[in-house]
């Protein structure tokens, strides 16, 4: 299948043949979007697992947590 009219790559001048791919130019911009994303992505992952660690913390902590694993290891 071909996309362009180049039978072949060999010898090919590319200044003569114009865009190969589209949105040729976009590279940076993409690659801008594409880190803000990124970035964005860890920044809330990091925010969700911090709640998460916080419930798991507290629920870790109360009374009742505290007295049933007393409880267990002095049947033990």
């Amino acid at each position: 299948m071909s996309t362009t009219a180049v039978e072949t790559w060999a010898g090919a001048d590319l200044s003569q043949i114009g865009p190969i791919y589209p949105m040729v130019g976009m590279e940076v911009i993409l690659f801008i979007i594409g880190l803000l994303f990124w970035l964005a992505f860890h920044v809330m992952q990091a925010g969700i697992e911090k709640r998460e660690m916080e419930a798991d913390e507290t629920a870790a902590r109360s009374p009742e947590r505290l007295q049933r694993v007393f409880d267990e290891e002095a049947h033990e």
